[in-house]
């Protein structure tokens, strides 16, 4: 079993300090930045370590996407045949899917590749959750030195998500303020902007995992409730059903 076992009620009350360290919504370029941006917990995925050897890891596909906290295997809630993931991030629990790359992998590299389907029957993507999270390193050593963190959504910082059906969002789309790399001392920027902008400072750099992270609802009240995702995109590899997941 990989699942790496961590209190609910701790991560949670973390998580609400760690908002409260940025308690006012600032504006840039017209466009207000809500305040949890900066404050999420989640800054390394939970992968360090992983056996890339290990066959429940990795298959003729490649790396599979490992599951961890409380994201699980479920079934359409609209279509009992069809497989996908799901938590219930009711009471601040959380839930990540992620996926180790090969190396060499660049932002570049991942242009059209990082894509998802999300339905919600009641709940929303307040507080940065659910995003996409690429843990880069800057220095050729092989250590993650922080995360461009994509968010879910229409519209800038995660807004614009709809409930009630099955919706797509192309992580790499044009859409403005959906990237944030400020972990790297940069800032928001659509896709192609944060490419550039990470090929600039960064010339060297490369993408060591890719997760799909829902770990807001502890201190984004909107962010509870039961999320389902579906042809989770994160590289070559997409996440069409159980054979690409591991616990």
């Amino acid at each position: 079993m990989l699942r790496r076992s961590v209190p609910i009620v701790v991560v949670a009350a973390l998580l609400v300090v760690a908002s409260n360290e940025v308690p006012f919504a600032q504006t840039l370029g017209g466009q207000t930045i809500p305040s949890w941006v900066g404050s999420l917990l989640m800054g390394n995925d939970p992968m360090l370590g992983a056996d890339p050897s290990s066959p429940t890891v990795t298959d003729s596909l490649g790396f599979k996407f490992e599951l961890f906290f409380s994201m699980d295997d479920a079934s359409d809630p609209l279509n009992a045949t069809n497989e996908v993931i799901s938590v219930d991030t009711t009471g601040g629990v959380i839930g990540t899917a992620v996926r180790k790359l090969n190396p060499g992998v660049k932002m570049d590299t991942l242009t059209d590749q990082l894509q998802l389907k999300y339905y919600f029957p009641a709940r929303s993507c307040a507080g940065g959750s659910p995003r996409f999270q690429l843990a880069i390193d800057t220095d050729g050593d092989g250590i993650s030195n922080g995360n461009a963190m994509g968010y879910v959504g229409h519209g800038g910082f995660g807004t614009g998500c709809v409930t009630g059906i099955w919706d797509f969002v192309d992580m790499t789309d044009s859409v403005l303020f959906r990237w944030d790399l400020t972990q790297f001392g940069l800032g928001y920027y659509n896709w192609q902007t944060a490419v550039a902008a990470m090929n600039a400072a960064f010339p060297n750099h490369r993408v060591l995992r890719g997760g799909l992270f829902d770990d807001s609802a502890g201190f984004a009240p909107a962010a509870a409730g039961q999320a389902y995702y579906d042809l989770v995109t994160i590289g070559h590899r997409t996440l069409e059903n159980w054979q690409d997941t591991v616990h």
